[in-house]
């Protein structure tokens, strides 16, 4: 960028009798503003490249602070520190001007009667006359981007309005480089922008949002844009973003609108099914086909655009997910879920590959349901009740994943007065759960893992133990429970309760 030396901003009429008290190696520092310093803590405000102008008044209780921000200035890339030393100050602080010294940072004395006015207007002229003047009708062109902007333009009237003006090559890109809009030269000269990483590299100036980058104008042509044309550019930059955050804010209304209605849909709310049919063509969505609710409940709440992002990627494009707090719900195609009575590979489990993608996105815990299949969209609120229950009996039961379909033994208990099943489960292992509570011992844990595998080797293996511990524990519970564990009807019925005790 073309700039102005310190030692050519000492010669200006305005500055006549200022003196260089210290730094005097670094008198070649480029200048390219003016700054004046009314707060004790003007580090944080200052650029570099600026020539700050002071008289001392914000430090005359502490004037050892100008030496403590001689080297912040110097950090920052300050051009220089112009001071009235007399105004305010009686007398320089010790240790100024050798630290001016060191680090080579220009350290100015001022006249008293010097008006600071007239300095940042001198200093200014000569700093934009030699950046260039403003591309001619600038206001108009200012005007007319901020009102493409606020009409709706899109990014390509913002391109072409700003390459006019320019006369160079524009294009407005988003944060991975894809060009959203593109203008030309008014000469007709219509050689595309280079990429980002071709030669020669166009100027790029950030588009935020919020805070947030969203995207960048990059400018052609081998001269660096004029301060008189980046202020264009930057308005270019503004009325972008404007646009930007016009389509976000459009796109996040009809996303509340959509999860609104679908809310409806899985609710039971009573919908005519040609206004649902309508209304889901209209948002795009197919629900013609058989789908499946799929509920999940984390440990705490996960945002809504990577969910949607993730269900697109790990269940199908055409997967519908959101989040309801802590709860995400999921419309998916039933062919995009399976379940385990059909899959040909048990490894290939897309339940499991949701609840893994919802770990990623920040959850430490999930459980993952999935509801019966809803062949229409009215029997989408079952399929979300069918969902909603598994989705209680795997927490119940300490599943990660469960199937609405293969729960049918859980469901056929639920529907038995809580009454009734505490009763079935006192009476059937009530001595075994007292003795484990009393001697703080595991005898209902090895006749689950007994009756699961059928196998008493087997069962010792899996909890860890010799096979001899194994038949003690087995004699100690038939004796418990007064039961032949060697009768059919006996062990479905122990199992039966063990069941049942986690569901009460």
């Amino acid at each position: 960028m073309s700039s102005v030396t310190v030692r050519e901003i000492m010669t200006l009429a305005v500055l006549g009798g200022t003196s260089v008290l210290g730094g005097a190696g670094g008198l070649d520092r480029l200048i390219s503003g003016v700054n004046v310093m009314e707060v004790p803590d003007i580090e944080r405000y200052v650029k570099a490249g600026e020539l700050l102008l002071t008289t001392g008044y914000s430090v005359r209780d502490r004037p050892e602070r100008l030496t403590e921000l001689i080297g912040e200035f110097a950090a920052r890339g300050l051009g220089a520190l112009a001071i009235k030393p007399t105004r305010y100050l009686h007398a320089l602080p010790e240790g100024l001007v050798a630290e001016a010294d060191r680090l080579d940072f220009p350290l100015l004395a001022m006249p008293d009667h010097t008006s600071f006015n007239d300095v940042i207007s001198a200093v200014l002229a000569i700093v934009l006359a030699e950046y260039g003047a403003e591309p001619g009708d600038a206001e108009a062109i200012r005007e007319r981007l901020t009102g493409v902007a606020l009409a709706g333009g899109g990014l390509d009237e913002i391109a072409r309005t700003l390459a006019g003006a320019l006369d160079r090559n524009v294009s407005i890109v988003d944060p991975e480089t894809v060009v959203l809009g593109r203008g030309f030269p008014l000469t007709g000269i219509r050689d595309v922008t280079p990429e980002p990483g071709e030669s020669p590299q166009p100027w790029a100036f950030p588009i935020t949002v919020a805070g947030a980058q969203r995207g960048r104008i990059m400018v052609g042509g081998r001269a660096e844009p004029t301060l008189g044309q980046r202020r264009l550019i930057r308005q270019s930059c503004f009325a972008a973003g404007m646009h930007i955050a016009q389509a976000l804010a459009s796109l996040q209304l009809d996303r509340r609108m959509g999860v609104l209605f679908l809310e409806e849909l899985v609710s039971g709310s009573h919908l005519d099914e040609q206004f649902v049919r309508q209304r889901a063509r209209l948002l795009g969505w197919d629900l013609t086909t058989p789908h499946v609710v799929v509920l999940a409940r984390c440990d705490t709440a996960l945002p809504d655009g990577p969910i949607a992002v993730e269900a697109a990627r790990v269940l199908s494009r055409e997967t519908l997910a959101w989040s309801r707090g802590q709860e995400v719900v999921a419309i998916a195609p039933r062919n995009a879920l399976d379940s385990p009575s059909v899959r040909t590979d048990p490894l290939d489990d897309p339940a499991q590959a949701w609840r893994s993608a919802l770990l990623q996105l920040g959850a430490t815990q999930a459980v993952v349901a999935i509801g019966s299949v809803a062949s229409e969209p009215a029997a989408l609120a079952t399929s979300h009740q069918t969902a909603r229950a598994a989705l209680s009996i795997a927490r119940a039961t300490g599943r990660t994943v469960a199937w609405h379909e293969d729960l049918a033994v859980e469901r056929l208990m639920l529907t038995v007065p809580p009454v009734e099943l505490r009763a079935f489960v006192d009476q059937a292992i009530g001595p075994l759960v007292a003795h484990d509570a009393e001697h703080f011992g595991n005898l209902c844990r090895t006749l689950e893992e007994f009756l699961g595998v059928g196998n008493g080797a087997e069962a010792a293996r899996r909890l860890f133990i010799h096979y001899n511990t194994m038949k003690h524990r087995m004699a100690r519970i038939a004796d418990l429970l007064r039961v032949d564990l060697r009768e059919p009807q006996v062990r479905l019925t122990l199992a039966l309760a063990l069941e049942v005790r986690k569901l009460v």
